[in-house]
């Protein structure tokens, strides 16, 4: 499997102003997004904000998505996951589980995406996004 791009860092906050204050003021971050738990459901259901850090998008989160959907338990602040564009998830999917790969999230979709996660080693998750 071969990803097409690097799409996105997500980071867990418990201070989600401070972190985009942080990103924004000594990295020069761009706010592209702002998200209310409130306007949400299940994996949506979160507060968020996206920026535009050095050409690479920088989710900040106060719950993981995964999280308020109830597919893992919780989960620390700090590094959530990161993501790569491919062209078919499900085909990516079983590609890596072939090789022994294991999936913390089938794919599903999710809006306009079809998503799934899986972990690497030491536990670190990584997820495949398709564009649908």
């Amino acid at each position: 499997m071969e990803p097409e791009s690097f799409f996105h860092v997500a980071l867990k906050t418990d201070d989600l102003e401070a972190s985009e204050s942080f990103y924004r003021d000594y990295f020069g971050g761009e706010v592209l997004e702002r998200g209310d738990a409130a306007d949400g459901a299940g994996a949506t259901a979160v507060n968020h904000v996206a920026l535009d850090v050095a050409d690479k998008l920088v989710y900040l989160f106060d719950e993981a998505p995964y999280e308020a959907a109830g597919l893992v338990e919780s989960v620390p602040a700090g590094f959530l996951h990161f993501g790569y564009v491919v062209s078919d998830v499900e085909a990516a999917r079983s590609e890596l589980a072939a090789g022994g790969v294991d999936f913390v999230m089938e794919p599903t979709a999710f809006g306009d995406l079809k998503i799934a996660f899986c972990t690497g080693p030491s536990g670190v998750r990584v997820e495949l996004i398709e564009h649908l």
